[in-house]
């Protein structure tokens, strides 16, 4: 055990310790913490322990996001490997439900353990991974040594390195570094991205472009409008010629108030425009429900039994957002104007892939260069305004066809990204037999 290893054994505990009560708040408001808490510090039942088994590969995602992505890859290598079978551990209690949905003889997702020496030691040892492949990237320092330590291949598919990243990967580099030249793989998007993590002098491990996971469509079954459609259009009173208006994934009040004067705003001129706001965390809802209020406007929220005959739709359940995107007539993707929190940006590429035309603030510097090689290409559209969303909104539901034309564009450039999950399985493949 080096130095590095020795501090972060003595050291993580204590953070843990600093950290939990600003964390416990967030867990008690999304909740779910309670049905994985001993998952969380590698005790499973022996059901679940007979199932693990032995030789699974082991796939680590975070959230919601990441767990699409690795879903994508499992399916396509166990359609390419019947016979391998996989853990998925996942950080949040949202993504985890979303996770367990998946749940096979084949794929047993998990709480991802906390990083305690005991913990990570324990469960490595005993349930021997074939491979440790981390989505994206949230790295653990423990699991990578112990993997090390017993000639665990490992590995980062559709690796992330956002500008905010590598700066912050640069200030700390001597730390960073070492860490990621454990890796024996890392999957990037493209050559862009294999020189920026080079230049973080990480080396060691080989790369591969593969192009981004998160963008790839092959394969993907075709998106359907909530099951419940009907009900939900027949107890607003809306009709599936309205306009729709969503803005997916917000994060912040001052951006969604923006999001708000701006569809008020439009109402004057399109009164039948309707509304969907899709918070990026719903346990929001009292929060948003409290700016409606404020307005003087009637909100429903999806999670309700029943809904009000209102123009406004809070969509405050889980794993909808896409089904809602076959419906909208424009998007609107959160977490961009730059507004409080509101900076880094979603993912854009789902609703352009369903033929929705989006709209993005300046702040989406977690989806570059992507984002600029769309706006060069006048696949999407920047605002920076609440007034700049109306105005755009207007121009594209008095001329649809300026609309279709730019999801045309954006999904040409998207084309290049095809097969990267193909790719990614069989890059996965090679390191396997190395």
């Amino acid at each position: 055990m080096n130095i590095t290893q020795f501090l972060y054994n003595l050291l993580f505990p204590f953070f843990f310790i600093l950290v939990l009560p600003s964390y416990l708040p967030r867990m008690l408001r999304r909740g779910g913490y309670h049905h994985s808490f001993f998952q969380r510090f590698g005790i499973f039942d022996r059901d679940t322990v007979e199932r693990l088994g032995h030789g699974r590969l082991w796939i680590h995602a975070v959230s919601v996001g990441e767990i699409f992505i690795a879903l994508k890859f499992i399916k396509n290598f166990h359609h390419r490997h019947p016979d391998v079978r996989f853990i998925l551990s996942v950080t949040t209690t949202t993504g985890l439900e979303i996770a367990r949905q998946e749940a096979s003889s084949w794929l047993e997702p998990i709480a991802n353990p906390l990083d305690f020496f005991f913990v990570t030691n324990t469960f490595v040892k005993h349930f021997q991974p074939a491979a440790l492949i981390m989505v994206e990237g949230d790295l653990w320092p423990q699991r990578l040594w112990q993997c090390k330590k017993r000639g665990i291949p490992t590995a980062i598919i559709s690796a992330r390195l956002s500008p905010r990243s590598e700066e912050r990967f640069n200030r700390f580099s001597k730390i960073v570094a070492p860490l990621f030249n454990l890796l024996d793989l890392i999957c990037v998007p493209s050559l862009r991205d294999q020189e920026r993590w080079h230049r973080l002098t990480i080396n060691r491990p080989s790369f591969s472009v593969t192009g981004n996971m998160k963008f790839d469509q092959e394969g993907k079954p075709s998106v359907a409008g909530p099951p419940d459609l009907e009900r939900i259009f027949s107890e607003l009173r809306w009709s599936d010629q309205d306009p729709l208006f969503l803005a997916g994934s917000t994060a912040d009040i001052v951006e969604e108030e923006e999001v708000l004067q701006a569809w008020i705003s439009l109402r004057l001129k399109f009164p039948r425009l309707r509304l969907v706001i899709v918070p990026r965390h719903a346990e929001r809802r009292h929060e948003l429900a409290a700016l409606f209020q404020k307005y003087e406007i009637s909100l429903s929220l999806r999670s309700s039994m029943s809904l009000l005959p209102t123009d406004a739709l809070l969509l405050d359940t889980t794993g909808e957002l896409k089904s809602w995107y076959t419906l909208a007539t424009i998007v609107f993707i959160g977490k961009s104007l730059g507004m409080g929190k509101a900076r880094g940006g979603q993912n854009l590429v789902e609703p352009i892939m369903l033929g929705r035309p989006v709209l993005v603030g300046p702040y989406m510097g977690n989806f570059e260069p992507l984002t600029s090689h769309l706006i060069h290409a006048e696949g999407i559209i920047r605002v920076n305004t609440g007034k700049e969303i109306a105005a755009t909104i207007e121009d594209f539901i008095l001329h649809p066809e300026k609309a279709q034309s730019m999801v045309l564009r954006a999904n040409r450039l998207l084309q290049a990204d095809q097969g990267s999950v193909e790719r990614t399985s069989i890059s996965i493949e090679r390191l396997l037999q190395s």
